[in-house]
């Protein structure tokens, strides 16, 4: 049973028939861990604690930079030279005291991600790097975790959910079937190169988060085996269907021989 407060506090999803009371529960039971807490992440963070996600583990080793207050929104001027990630958990305790709220100041490396993955129901994809990138995907489908991507950069964006190794999708494609060469981190763009405007990262960041709350509940069709691209120049957005390449060498049968 939900506390005075916890009905109060989230009255206006629990009313809804697709969550209630029950789906509160499942979001309060959920363990997400969110890679990156800078554009995607900070509106990842924030809903997901606003839902009532009762752990979430956030995993930057960054600091806030003034450049990064165009779009990062959790932070403020006095975060300015502070940790990110411990910034954005106490943001979190803030919204939402009830959740736990775990911080890191380190980055997803081959030396974490195994034990990171495994504590965690879902991870949330927000960081900035080629090989981050790929290394949360190819852990994820190796320890049959789903994963919420997504990218941004100027007024474009990006988005699709991995659930290659998971019964019942075993047909979709992982992540390296549908980015299988990432390129070099020297030559991959960069929003201190390219630029980035704020809302674009609102705008995949607020979707990265629903996904996983849909997630958590089990609710509707999530973007597994579908990708979606943003184009926030002239307010487009397209859906494209992503399928399985037989040859990936993370999870086709080369992988498995």
């Amino acid at each position: 049973m939900l506390n005075d407060a916890d009905l109060e506090r989230y009255a206006r999803q629990v009313i809804m028939p697709d969550i209630d009371e029950q789906g509160q529960h499942k979001l309060a039971a959920a363990k997400v861990l969110v890679i990156g807490a800078g554009g995607l992440g900070a509106p990842v963070i924030l809903y997901l604690a606003a839902a009532g996600v009762g752990n979430i583990t956030i995993l930057d080793d960054d600091n806030v930079a003034l450049t990064d207050l165009n779009r990062q929104i959790i932070y403020a001027m006095p975060d300015i030279g502070a940790s990110k990630s411990r910034q954005a958990a106490t943001a979190v305790t803030r919204l939402n005291p009830a959740i736990t709220a775990t911080y890191l100041d380190a980055r997803l490396t081959s030396d974490n991600a195994e034990t990171l993955i495994r504590a965690h129901d879902i991870i949330v994809d927000c960081s900035d790097n080629p090989e981050t990138r790929q290394l949360a995907g190819t852990s994820c489908h190796r320890l049959k975790r789903p994963l919420v991507f997504g990218g941004a950069i100027q007024l474009e964006g990006q988005l699709s959910v991995f659930q290659s190794s998971i019964a019942g999708h075993t047909d979709t494609p992982c992540f390296c079937c549908v980015f299988p060469a990432m390129p070099d981190a020297k030559q991959a763009p960069r929003c201190s190169q390219v630029g980035i405007l704020g809302p674009v990262t609102g705008v995949i960041g607020a979707m990265q988060a629903l996904e996983t709350i849909k997630l958590c509940l089990g609710l509707g069709t999530n973007l597994t085996g579908k990708l979606v691209l943003f184009d926030g120049r002239d307010m487009r957005t397209m859906e494209i269907a992503t399928s399985k390449n037989p040859d990936c060498p993370c999870c086709g049968q080369a992988s498995s021989d």
